[in-house]
């Protein structure tokens, strides 16, 4: 069948082999990689032992039943795509007459070529030269498996391409809001003027994506030439906002200042064995002729500070406070449109501690003294872990000399029955 091929329809009918392979390959991978999910699921509790030799058993029965399956499907598509079309022709040459061949010809199925001619008195066909040859029509040689296969992949991809196309849609809607937010730095000038231009070329350039994407779901056809020139407008908008974004950025000044403007004071009563824990910003401890003991935390106003006591010691705390975010914001926007640069949290936190001279001797003994129990705990866990670890080795090994005697004992009998 093949030798009688011609050259265009021998590498249609290989590649055709080839994506059908490929195609049947993503389908078997996607399937495996389901089943893993679903075995690791059913599987998890048991040891992983026995997981990973269940898991290598079913694997290898999936890779044999692909296989097999994968193979019996690529051959079933070539014989009833091919190889039945091509007898049910030979059939027709060998057994018609004239009269179906004259009908068969003007259905064009089949013509009289050159190398073939009709005899009259016999009302036969007669061929110089047998040839396998397969002519096709259309409408007969289109396999209905192999169509719904290609629609099958067809709709495969634009379904992935319906996925990408919600990306854009997330996009195309920030860009929008990033074009209403922008007019809250309009008194900036040339910056104001450059943000809303390269807002403005985002929100072109994703339309034209979205566009594209749409009329390849629903298979119409796209102005490539509007587009390529609306494409070719935006970029241009985008330059000229980047160029003006520059200019705009260069009368900007950096603004360095002290942000902790905000002080919260608490004052606690000294014990014997008080201490206190901080995280972060180390602790200064200034002498004061007071019976209390009273903690000073200077801070960003869009920090938060938390002191607490927990019996014999006081936690602090600080961290970023959420509710301060839209005071944040406003701030930002003030300052940006004054062209000044901040950095609202470059300040650590300012931790004072103030007591009398005893005090403060008593709270850094106290945490001295705190550090080295919880140092001496982890140290006796370690040891008891190692007291454990060697008793279990020395439990093995008595194990093992029991047997090594019962296999010398073994091996006297076996001497002794052999003998």
């Amino acid at each position: 069948m093949l030798s009688s091929m011609k050259l265009k329809q021998k590498i249609q009918c290989i590649m055709e082999q080839i994506g059908i392979a490929i195609f049947l390959i993503i389908i078997f991978l996607i399937i495996g990689l389901v089943g893993d999910s679903i075995v690791y699921g059913i599987f998890r509790k048991i040891t992983a032992d026995a997981y990973y030799v269940l898991r290598d058993i079913i694997e290898s029965i999936y890779i044999l039943f692909s296989a097999v399956l994968g193979t019996t499907i690529l051959l079933h598509i070539f014989k009833i795509r091919y190889l039945d079309y091509y007898e049910i022709v030979r059939e027709d040459i060998e057994k018609e007459g004239i009269k179906e061949l004259q009908n068969t010809t003007d259905k064009g199925v089949f013509e009289v070529t050159k190398d073939e001619k009709y005899d009259e008195k016999q009302k036969i066909f007669i061929q110089k030269k047998r040839e396998k040859i397969i002519i096709r029509d259309p409408n007969q040689s289109q396999s209905k498996f192999l169509t719904g296969l290609f629609k099958l992949i067809l709709n495969f991809i634009k379904f992935i391409v319906v996925c990408i196309s919600l990306l854009f849609v997330f996009t195309f809607v920030g860009l929008f809001c990033l074009f209403v937010v922008s007019f809250m730095f309009v008194k900036t000038g040339f910056l104001f003027v450059g943000a809303l231009s390269l807002i403005i070329s985002g929100i072109i350039i994703n339309f034209i994506i979205l566009q594209l994407l749409y009329n390849f779901i629903i298979s119409k056809k796209s102005p490539k030439n509007k587009m390529a020139m609306t494409f070719v407008i935006s970029l241009i908008l985008a330059g000229v906002g980047c160029g003006m974004m520059l200019i705009g950025i260069s009368s900007f000044d950096y603004v360095e200042y002290n942000n902790n403007d905000t002080e919260d004071t608490y004052d606690f009563k000294m014990a014997d064995n008080l201490y206190i824990q901080n995280f972060g910003s180390p602790i200064q401890y200034v002498e004061k002729d007071i019976k209390e003991v009273s903690v000073v935390i200077k801070h960003s106003k869009y920090l938060g500070a938390s002191v607490t006591r927990y019996s014999n010691e006081i936690e602090i705390y600080c961290y970023r406070d959420d509710t301060k975010f839209m005071q944040f914001l406003r701030d930002m926007a003030k300052d940006i449109n004054k062209k000044e640069i901040k950095d609202y949290y470059s300040s650590s936190p300012e931790i004072y501690v103030y007591a009398s001279k005893d005090n403060i001797a008593r709270l850094k003994r106290n945490k001295i003294d705190k550090e080295k129990t919880e140092a001496k705990n982890v140290i006796d866990g370690y040891l008891e872990q190692i007291d454990a670890l060697q008793q279990q080795v020395y439990d093995l090994k008595c194990e093992i000399q029991n047997k090594e005697i019962i296999i010398d004992n073994l091996k006297e009998q076996l001497i002794h029955y052999e003998n």
